[in-house]
């Protein structure tokens, strides 16, 4: 899906993950938002109501895992959320999704598949 229309936030502290999917993003036609820690985050998720949010677990002011509780609470928009780690334990991907994450990868990811499940989940009607 090459739609420039959709709105992507994402969150991390890393500024070379977010350069590498910004790029790759930006590079299928896609609206990119950039925050670099998860107070941030929060704010420009209500301020400007992204379509999806790529959102890093562990990050300083507020975790990913925090940021998603808000998120979700939130009815009047409630966007995709992909949430990423390096943590690799099951347990981490079971309580994402309990908490209402789309999808869940683990650091180091291909782009490939990031944008794949962009576009998978971008083209689901919610």
């Amino acid at each position: 899906m090459k739609n420039g229309r959709k709105r992507i936030l994402l969150v991390d502290d890393d500024p070379e993950v977010l350069q590498t999917i910004e790029l790759a993003l930006k590079g299928q036609g896609y609206e990119v938002l950039l925050a670099h820690d998860g107070a941030e985050g929060l704010a420009r998720a209500e301020r400007d109501a992204p379509d999806l949010i790529i959102l890093d677990v562990i990050m300083p002011r507020r975790s990913g895992f925090a940021v998603l509780d808000r998120i979700r609470s939130n009815r009047e928009h409630s966007p995709r959320i992909i949430l990423l780690t390096a943590n690799t334990e099951p347990r981490h991907r079971r309580f994402a999704e309990s908490r209402g994450a789309d999808a869940f990868l683990t650091k180091p990811f291909e782009v490939p598949q990031l944008l794949q499940e962009v576009d998978s989940l971008l083209a689901e009607p919610r």
